[in-house]
């Protein structure tokens, strides 16, 4: 018989350390991200029919694209394709909200991992969701059945899915963290 117990996420933020800046991974990262960033380019722009908004600081680089309302995805909150940011408005829209700042900061730490992963991010990410929702089986998630249990939601990645809503981290200590992304 399944249990339905509440998971408890351990929720954090660390730090990033700014993106590096050396001569040739700034001439390689473009290359190694270039198949993610046209998938997520084309879609944020069938999604907007906008140029998008460049938001970056010393840690990510992402550029937002507002989902139209009315075209089927309602459902979205935010979703990064490669270096493209896809949200529906009221989840982005104030940009002195603090957690709508905590959404995009975790927006641009996927960017982060796009920066490693690659053409690799994308089949991981789906890889990790699948994974994610069928260990979710049986019990009521916290975040979300393809958050709760990925761990390139919770683990690897500067501010979890989890600290999203957790009230406790709104710190001034968070403000610098979220500084670092620009947001």
């Amino acid at each position: 018989m399944p249990h339905n117990r509440t998971v408890v996420l351990p929720s954090h933020v660390r730090f990033p350390r700014p993106r590096p800046r050396h001569a040739l991974i700034r001439l390689l990262r473009p290359l190694w991200t270039l198949p993610t960033n046209v998938v997520g380019h084309a879609a944020g722009w069938l999604v907007s029919g906008q140029r998008p908004r460049r938001v970056e600081g010393p840690a990510a680089v992402g550029w937002l694209y507002a989902i139209r309302p009315g075209i089927g995805l309602d459902w979205v909150g935010a979703v990064t394709l490669g270096h493209a940011i896809l949200y529906r408005r009221p989840a982005l829209a104030n940009p002195v909200d603090a957690r709508a700042r905590l959404v995009l900061a975790h927006e641009l730490c996927h960017t982060r991992q796009h920066d490693v992963l690659g053409p690799l991010y994308l089949p991981l990410h789906i890889l990790a969701q699948a994974a994610s929702a069928l260990l979710s089986i049986g019990r009521r998630p916290r975040v979300s059945r393809l958050h709760d249990d990925n761990p390139l939601e919770q683990t690897f990645i500067c501010l979890s899915a989890g600290a999203i809503d957790d009230p406790s981290l709104v710190t001034a200590a968070c403000d610098v963290a979220l500084a670092a992304f620009g947001v």
